[in-house]
């Protein structure tokens, strides 16, 4: 399995493309984001899959110190780049967007998401799994699940709605649109690691701070970008900061932990939009897996999982991962179809993701 994993980080290695002339307005455009996100939706699938098969203790021994540090931090940059296209598209297009936002945004997201787990919901009713009501109702709103992948769903319709009622709020005034956001996080947060499991709050702020670095972007390269030492002192800083916050959030626990595991993720996500300041990125695949695919494949990943685990494949964990990749595309394509007959032929096509052809977890 190292090498499965070897060759998705390859994968995305081979896709920098230097740029002599630095940074620019497109250099985090929709193409750049959805390929790091494509990296580590490959991540994601290969982290979940790697629960579905049992290792002897001496191989795949980079996988397993993977699986030990991974942690959340594969899901930083999905909320750090939806932070960030969201407020780029409401500081261009503000109120026109925003009307966009109850139908298009939330609606659209939850009705596939509801969709997807009702199809968990069946299969888990056919294989005589044992569910109870408030369970599965509680299913359908992302606070427990039936086989899915379902808490950064919740998150994320928390902040879509969140974002709503800020710029609702203060529809002229983008800081206090995003002081709100900010003040809803921290209460969010709180309450969240209070009565949730731990990862229902730990990247929250990832999505703030995407908001802030789209409002200050050309300020930000501007001063990183300034000269190659200044560049290279910002990037090694930003890892030294990242690796500091994880080993204090990895030795504590309570509040120490929370706060340490936001500033990790915020500038782990960052490692990677300091690349693009330098780097253009590649990479039609990974764009599509992180884009138009991605909602679809996050959602359905686990039912290849758990319908090949029953088969010889689960002795040959190479076959049977390239088995699971090959069948999740495949279904998240047939479920992207259906679903878009089916909210085009009862609410409307929801405009801007047809425009864009992007996921509905996503903004960029």
């Amino acid at each position: 399995m190292d090498f499965i994993l070897l060759l998705i980080i390859a994968s995305f290695a081979l896709s920098l493309r230097y740029r002599p002339s630095g940074p620019n307005a497109a250099d985090l455009d929709r193409q750049t984001t959805t390929t790091i996100n494509g990296l580590f939706l490959l991540l994601v699938v290969f982290s979940h899959f790697m629960t579905y098969v049992t290792l002897p203790a001496h191989f795949a021994r980079l996988t397993q110190v993977w699986m030990l540090v991974k942690g959340q931090l594969i899901v930083t940059t999905f909320l750090f780049f939806s932070g960030y296209g969201i407020y780029v598209q409401l500081k261009k297009r503000g109120r026109q967007y925003l009307k966009t936002f109850p139908k298009h945004r939330l609606l659209f997201l939850w009705s596939k998401f509801a969709l997807a787990v009702t199809l968990y919901l069946v299969i888990g009713l056919m294989t005589g799994r044992a569910l109870t009501v408030p369970h599965v109702l509680l299913s359908y709103l992302g606070l427990a699940t039936i086989g899915n992948s379902a808490w950064y769903i919740f998150i994320i319709l928390f902040l879509y709605l969140l974002t709503y009622l800020a710029w609702e709020l203060f529809p002229t005034n983008n800081r206090q649109a995003v002081g709100f956001i900010v003040l809803g996080c921290l209460a969010y947060m709180l309450i969240a690691n209070w009565l949730l499991p731990e990862y229902y709050a730990n990247t929250v702020f990832c999505y703030v701070a995407g908001m802030g670095y789209a409002h200050y972007k050309a300020t930000i390269e501007r001063v990183v970008c300034q000269n190659w030492s200044r560049y290279l002192v910002v990037g090694l800083s930003t890892l030294v900061i990242f690796a500091a916050s994880y080993l204090i959030c990895a030795r504590n626990g309570g509040l120490v932990r929370l706060v340490s595991y936001q500033i990790a993720g915020v500038m782990f996500a960052f490692c990677f939009v300091w690349l693009t300041m330098r780097f253009k990125l590649h990479n039609p695949i990974l764009a599509y897996i992180g884009g138009p695919a991605m909602f679809a494949i996050y959602i359905l990943q686990r039912l290849p999982m758990m319908g090949l685990q029953q088969t010889g494949l689960v002795n040959w964990p190479v076959s049977y991962f390239i088995s699971v990749l090959g069948l999740t595309l495949l279904l998240g394509w047939l479920f992207d179809k259906a679903t878009g007959m089916l909210w085009s032929h009862s609410l409307g096509r929801p405009k801007q993701a047809t425009k864009s052809k992007e996921s509905p977890l996503m903004h960029r």
